[in-house]
């Protein structure tokens, strides 16, 4: 039973991610790009894809940190490394970490599925809703 708890805690916040971050990319992401005009090339570029990979990373890494197995050693990390915290840090903080890492570990792969690697915009044609036909 306690595997197939440590299994929900973890695929609970990562398919709840996944599924914000496909309603964002489906409704709310074509809106701002045809708000934001001439700069969504910024926001489509591949350098951006690249950044969203390291936040996923930064995320991944804070959540293996954070998970119940090394949540103690992180926390004894802490307050070793830290000067006085303005918070008490506690295990229930650092679990809250885990769960928000995993969230966005969910969100940010359910945005990058949609970018890809390639040059130029990086979006597959016909997303964006500003894009001329060739």
């Amino acid at each position: 039973m306690e595997q197939v708890h440590s299994i929900i805690e973890i695929a609970g916040p990562l398919l709840l991610g996944l599924a914000c971050g496909a309603l964002f990319r489906k409704f709310v992401y074509p809106r701002i790009l045809a708000r934001l005009g001439s700069l969504a090339g910024w926001v489509t570029s591949a350098a951006n894809t690249w950044v969203l990979l390291v936040h996923i990373c930064i995320a991944l890494g804070v959540a293996a940190a954070c998970h119940a197995s090394n949540s103690v050693a992180t926390l004894m990390w802490l307050h070793e490394n830290l000067s006085t915290p303005p918070f008490a840090l506690t295990q229930e903080l650092i679990h809250g970490f885990f769960l928000g890492a995993t969230f966005l570990t969910g969100y940010y792969l359910a945005i990058v599925s949609r970018l890809g690697l390639r040059g130029g915009a990086g979006l597959r044609r016909g997303l964006t809703p500003f894009r001329e036909a060739p």
